[in-house]
């Protein structure tokens, strides 16, 4: 049986719903006299005007603390009264039910609030499965690969084999196959894993920009790619580690999607726009056509043959997660063989701006 918990200060309108819901659900009544500072375990919270204001942080408390499974709040208040009582709407409630109350309206509201908890309940343990599924399987196949790798790296060094030799050319793609199956374990594990445990903090977007170039060097040295930043954003609200895995992916796909007799061009810029910082990572690469556009963002889409472009498309469908996680937008702007300017957009930290730029050209 479904717990409610009711917190009306008006007395007649708390009998009421004690009346229309008894016997259907387990209903508890909340009295501030005998109120610990935690509100009692339930399934939904029925809250007045009155006691929403006056409880409203632990409400927001029970809330968060039941997450990821939604616990609903219904609020009820009069017409007279509602615009008052919403203006935290956003925050603290599901739903407004107006009085005076219909019993058939009451009954038909919290039944609609149980079933989304019981749905986002539902999905957390489906999801939980399907993490502990990818985790196991991932965890199983990694000991065959490294056997696989093992073994060949073995033959390649011990057998007397010439290195142009056809035996040796097929080791060496043995070695290759298992580096490239324990990439893709390694890439669902963490599309599996993405948001999982989210922060939203501030986070200073240069540094995080110029750890992420750093961590690219290798390969911007190798490609001959010449990489600038211009960040006119200081922080933004974000997880920290999440921002670094969307930012090394796009950085990482400005690099790979290149065309071979052209030096990559890569412009990372962060400017603010309406209370937002919008990220972007422009290149000079093969682009993409605007039929393509938005497919790239699903999972496992490729667009080119994996001789050509290593990958198994997990790359944009992680940033897209991501970005959708920590309650922000993404998208491309693309032309074909003209380059891509991939964006993400993310809500500023409140007075941390500064006017001006600071660029630095990372290699060329």
């Amino acid at each position: 049986m479904s717990r409610l918990l009711l917190m009306l200060a008006s007395k007649p309108n708390q009998r009421l719903l004690e009346e229309a819901l008894a016997g259907r659900y387990a209903l508890t009544l909340f009295d501030p006299a005998r109120y610990r500072g935690a509100l009692p375990h339930c399934d939904l919270v029925l809250v007045d005007g009155v006691m929403l204001e006056r409880y409203m942080g632990d409400i927001l408390s029970a809330r968060q603390g039941a997450l990821p499974v939604l616990l609903p709040v219904l609020l009820v208040t009069s017409r007279r009264t509602v615009g008052l009582a919403t203006r935290n709407l956003w925050k603290s409630v599901d739903e407004v039910l107006l009085t005076p109350i219909e019993r058939v309206e009451l009954q038909a509201r919290v039944e609609v609030l149980l079933r989304a908890r019981q749905l986002s309940a539902e999905l957390y343990q489906r999801n939980q499965e399907l993490e502990a599924f990818v985790h196991a399987v991932t965890h199983e196949l990694r000991a065959p690969l490294r056997a696989m790798t093992g073994f060949a790296e073995a033959l390649v060094e011990d057998a007397p084999l010439p290195q142009e030799s056809e035996a040796a050319g097929y080791l060496q793609r043995i070695v290759q196959a298992a580096q490239e199956a324990k990439q893709i374990l390694d890439c669902l594990l963490t599309f599996a894993r993405l948001g999982r445990e989210v922060e939203v903090q501030q986070v200073w977007l240069e540094p995080l920009i110029q750890s992420c170039i750093r961590a690219r060097e290798g390969e911007i040295a190798s490609t001959g790619a010449q990489v600038d930043y211009s960040v006119e954003c200081d922080s933004v609200e974000a997880d920290p580690l999440l921002l670094k895995i969307v930012l090394d992916n796009l950085l990482s796909n400005a690099l790979k999607f290149r065309f071979k007799d052209r030096a990559p061009r890569i412009i990372i810029r962060a400017t603010p726009q309406n209370g937002f910082c919008r990220i972007e990572v422009q290149d000079n690469g093969i682009g993409i056509l605007p039929e393509d556009e938005q497919r790239l963002f699903t999972p496992f889409t490729r667009l080119h043959g994996g001789e050509e472009y290593a990958g198994i498309g997990l790359g944009l469908s992680i940033v897209r997660k991501a970005v959708t996680i920590m309650g922000g937008r993404y998208g491309v702007v693309s032309s074909e063989n003209e380059g891509s300017t991939f964006w993400i957009s993310l809500p500023l930290v409140e007075g941390e701006r500064y006017e001006g730029s600071a660029g630095g050209r990372q290699s060329e």
